[in-house]
């Protein structure tokens, strides 16, 4: 993967990745094209499966261009739209990276209604999951649309289940071998993007989910493009956080 993607030189998500995906795989898609860089090394690392790119944007002209690689245009919150393209390939897709909005609704949107397309034992990987942690401003935007929530996690106050929380609490139940019935009041479903019925489905589905996040600085700054430190408040002289605590996490989900 080129260092132009962010994966390498922002989140090192990279060397994370290579250890997870699959040796082969025949069909993959990829929600949030970007400039294409992703798209281009899932090309050269599978010399032979169909990729797929969706974008809420027309296809670019720089993005890779050949016969293995099928764009769609849509806007991740439209379920239907999503299901309908998912039916159109017509082939259970054997990697599916989820690296679109981040919005955690749509996150969660992807997640349900990928599950009927996956192949037996395909990867999930969901991206940049650390946007519904409540220290991240998407989690935060999101959270604005429940009134008076008086959820706590990570010990704050007004917190919603989100991704995040969703997935570390079945990694949690599966790892101790809890039953999910047990937790089921545990959570106040008003403040809640998951039904419990939407729980059980992934509690069912899967089989293991690998958590990362990056514990060393990235090298050089998503926003200006240089190395220029400020090493003691682990930001860029540009302003932006370098090690901030909700940033560069992802979820390897084995189906």
């Amino acid at each position: 993967m080129k260092s132009t993607s962010d994966k390498i030189y922002w989140h090192k998500y990279n060397e994370f990745y290579e250890n997870l995906i699959p040796a082969n795989a025949k069909n993959i898609l990829e929600i949030g094209v970007f400039k294409g860089e992703s798209i281009r090394y899932w090309r050269e690392l599978y010399s032979e499966a169909k990729i797929y790119g969706l974008d809420i944007v027309p296809a670019m002209p720089e993005w890779p261009q050949d016969d293995r690689i099928r764009y769609f245009q849509a806007d991740q919150s439209d379920a239907q739209k999503y299901r309908e393209i998912l039916l159109s390939i017509d082939q259970p897709i054997d990697l599916l990276i989820e690296d679109g909005s981040h919005d955690p609704l749509h996150q969660k949107i992807s997640l349900l209604e990928s599950i009927d397309f996956l192949a037996p034992g395909a990867i999930y990987i969901l991206e940049d999951l650390h946007t519904s942690h409540p220290g991240h401003e998407y989690y935060k935007k999101r959270a604005k649309t429940f009134n008076k929530s008086v959820l706590k996690f990570f010990g704050r106050n007004g917190n919603i289940f989100m991704p995040l929380q969703c997935l570390l609490l079945i990694d949690h139940l599966k790892t101790n071998q809890i039953a999910l019935e047990t937790v089921r009041n545990r959570i106040n479903y008003a403040k809640s993007l998951f039904t419990f019925d939407e729980i059980e489905v992934l509690f069912k589905k899967i089989k293991k989910i690998t958590f990362y996040r990056r514990s060393v600085l990235p090298d050089y700054c998503y926003s200006c493009k240089t190395n220029n430190f400020d090493f003691t408040n682990l930001k860029c002289a540009c302003g932006a956080d370098l090690y901030a605590e909700a940033d560069s996490m992802t979820a390897v989900i084995k189906f």
